[in-house]
């Protein structure tokens, strides 16, 4: 244990505040990577949910289309189907990979990389930092993909239910 007396310090105590310092770096950097894998996972959960919706959809929209016969006459094709294309156009938002321009300083994406391009680094606080920002993206893309499926949920839900009522209020 390492402490320091009237704020002299010998250089054992010193050297081994150093090591308590890195540690403490390395400490945050691992923080911020189980972080960002959680928020990678909770987006692929997402990815998940919005391909699983898009199947009940598909599955649901072929006899709301058959039966278009069956509804009142002020309720035409286009306006029976527009919820259900709001929520495709809303999945699809939500399964669009997005990769925003910040942040992205250690990521090489080109056509001629070199192999210098890609040399190690030992900055924790630089790695710290990065993996913040990583982090800050990743969420952002969370939210957006979060509202979009409750959005859709929720459109897809009244949806569902609205025609089932007017089928079986209209039916024939």
């Amino acid at each position: 244990m390492s402490y320091i007396l009237f704020g002299r310090a010998h250089l054992r105590e010193t050297s081994e505040l150093g090591k308590l310092r890195f540690q403490m770096a390395l400490d945050h950097a691992e923080y911020y990577r189980g972080l960002s894998a959680g928020y990678t996972d909770a987006i692929r959960v997402s990815d998940i949910k919005a391909n699983i919706l898009m199947f009940f959809l598909s599955l649901v929209l072929g006899p709301v289309i058959g039966s278009r016969d069956k509804y009142p006459h002020f309720l035409t094709l286009p306006v029976l189907i527009s919820p259900f294309l709001v929520v495709f156009l809303l999945l699809f938002f939500a399964l669009l990979p997005r990769y925003p321009r910040r942040g992205g300083s250690k990521l090489v994406v080109s056509r001629t990389a070199l192999p210098r391009d890609f040399q190690f680094v030992d900055d924790t606080g630089r790695e710290v930092a990065e993996l913040q920002m990583r982090c800050a993206i990743l969420s952002h893309i969370l939210f957006w993909k979060t509202r979009c499926l409750q959005i859709s949920f929720t459109v897809c839900l009244f949806s569902v239910f609205a025609a089932t009522v007017f089928l079986i209020g209209y039916g024939h």
